[in-house]
């Protein structure tokens, strides 16, 4: 029995990694532990013939999404407003390239990446049950308590990574199920996401799960997928129940509605508090631009320029010390790595739009999760992360490794 788990586990361990990536992402930096191991094994995949052959291949799609990444971060570290960090954040990038193409060449059979789908699925799936349980008990499987802002389950402190994680990997969930499991299992994955996240309160989240709901009501429209189609025809009606239960249940989802519904009112205070105090760091993001309109203020150093930029009073620097990006990837990208990172951005969504149309229609459909991941991660007009912090980078090359493990130009 030993000597088959280890036989297994010798063919199995990259996708093992990846899959505990996912499960660690809730615990601060654990997270880094598989990412790094798949960056370092990168080397020793080099040292032979057959994987330096598999890396030449995949080149042609990864190296192009990395220079677009990772040169505007080099540029922007020369005179930054926090050299020590920006030049850092720079140099510790290059794991992402790394562990990307590890990805690509370990998880080059199918049986592996579907080995990463199903365990990366049934995590998804836990963490939303895990939430259900602390929001009707007060506590999750694991004791954590229900943080007085948001739902949190295994996140913890914090909280605010819950639903948007959630939400921009439903797409893993929802393709796995749709291929493998039965029409109602599939609507019932669906609940269960959706309403996950629509508890946590998070509406970065709930503008996910739209395009994510819009997506696939698109895709089961489709001649092959007419096993699913009466549940496809459900989708409206289920995400509206959903939508209902959850804002009876939970007192922090009406508190959302109700701040997103401010919006209405046309005056600057209400779309301050709709927008969670944001609308200062949007402007002071702005007003960096046009102050480093080349290479921005630099990597990782938002919140030393917010501190010069912002304006007297500013609500965040009286109560916070300032900000620390700007929630939106434009304009954290305008901010932090100016015109050059804006090019970066666009050059990127380019070669990505182009090395898709590559993709043989087989290898496209097995991508397709990964990519609409990606999608909802990098959406512009949505809340996010610090799209140059650990957290979301990580989050990133991991979905490019997978999808280089299916690239077949």
């Amino acid at each position: 029995m030993i000597k088959l788990l280890m036989s297994r586990m010798r063919i199995e361990w990259p996708a093992w990694l990846v899959v505990s990536f996912f499960a660690l992402l809730p615990f601060r930096r654990l997270s880094e532990i598989p990412l790094s191991l798949l960056a370092l094994s990168l080397p020793f995949l080099l040292s032979q013939e057959a994987y330096r052959a598999r890396v030449r291949s995949l080149l042609p799609l990864v190296l192009p999404l990395f220079l677009c990444f990772w040169l505007p971060m080099v540029l922007s570290s020369f005179d930054s407003f926090l050299p020590e960090k920006s030049w850092s954040t720079s140099l510790a990038a290059i794991r992402y390239f790394m562990a990307a193409l590890s990805i690509g060449v370990l998880l080059y059979t199918a049986s592996l990446r579907w080995l990463v789908l199903r365990w990366t699925s049934y995590l998804l799936i836990f963490w939303a049950v895990d939430g259900f349980i602390q929001l009707t008990f007060g506590y999750d499987l694991f004791g954590i308590p229900l943080h007085p802002d948001r739902l949190n389950a295994l996140f913890s402190e914090k909280f605010q990574f819950y639903g948007p994680t959630l939400a921009m990997l439903s797409p893993l969930v929802f393709e796995y199920t749709r291929r493998r499991w039965p029409a109602w299992a599939w609507g019932a994955s669906f609940v269960v996401i959706l309403g996950a996240v629509m508890i946590s309160g998070m509406r970065a989240g709930w503008l996910a799960m739209g395009m994510v709901v819009f997506a696939y009501f698109v895709l089961m429209l489709r001649d092959d997928n007419k096993a699913l189609r009466r549940t496809t025809l459900a989708i409206p009606f289920l995400s509206a129940a959903v939508i209902l239960l959850s804002y009876l249940a939970s007192p922090t989802v009406q508190d959302r509605v109700e701040r997103t519904l401010a919006m209405t009112q046309d005056v600057e205070s209400a779309l301050d508090y709709a927008s969670s105090w944001r609308m200062p760091i949007f402007e002071t993001s702005v007003d960096m631009y046009r102050a480093h309109p080349v290479n921005g203020v630099g990597v990782r150093a938002f919140r030393p320029a917010y501190l010069h930029y912002a304006p007297p009073g500013d609500v965040h620097v009286a109560e916070s010390g300032g900000a620390f990006h700007a929630h939106n990837i434009i304009l954290e990208v305008m901010a932090d790595t100016g015109t050059i990172g804006l090019l970066g951005l666009v050059l990127g969504f380019a070669f990505a739009f182009r090395a898709w149309r590559l993709m043989t229609a087989p290898n496209r459909q097995e991508a397709f999760p990964y990519l609409v991941a990606l999608v909802l991660v990098l959406f512009p007009f949505n809340s996010h992360f610090a799209i140059y912090g650990t957290y979301l980078s990580s989050l990133i090359w991991i979905l490019i490794g997978l999808w280089a493990a299916s690239w077949k130009r």
